[in-house]
């Protein structure tokens, strides 16, 4: 697996390539749990019934603090049997993920369920668009823990 220190360098990488002023960290499971209960459609989710450790969420996007965090035991979860050169491709995947979220920030001015699945899915459209690879690896590797 992976060591935290070459995931952030991988982040940290492409986040200086595009320019943006983002910090990118790991927080503790508790913590990044509380950071994702913020997002209004996971609430909704976990309001559905759903348990937080099966949603695979590996990452996620502060648009308070600019920031991305990660979360080592989602990791862990989804990538720990595949390769590292595939561990090094997920986590390319999920620091564009974020990053677009950044780049469609202005858009997102409301709060809500409706706006979060909006953003949701323009960031699917524009990393399908620019990373199909990247993107289809993504859903891959989510689809063998879930629905997603």
């Amino acid at each position: 697996m992976l060591k935290e220190k070459e995931m952030i360098a991988i982040a940290q990488r492409i986040i200086r390539a595009n320019k943006a002023p983002i910090k990118v960290k790991f927080l503790s499971y508790n913590k990044f749990k509380t950071e994702a209960k913020k997002s209004p459609m996971v609430k909704q989710v976990l309001r559905e019934g759903n348990a937080f450790y099966d949603l695979n969420v590996p990452s996620l996007f502060s648009h308070k603090k600019d920031t991305i965090y990660f979360n080592k035991k989602m990791l862990t979860k989804l990538i720990h049997s595949e390769s590292l050169l595939t561990q090094r491709r997920f986590i390319k995947a999920i620091t564009y993920h974020e990053l677009f979220h950044f780049m469609n920030k202005r858009r997102m001015k409301d709060s809500t369920v409706a706006a979060a699945m909006l953003s949701e899915d323009m960031v699917e459209r524009q990393f399908k668009k620019s990373y199909p690879k990247l993107a289809a690896l993504g859903k891959k590797i989510a689809s063998k823990y879930g629905d997603n």
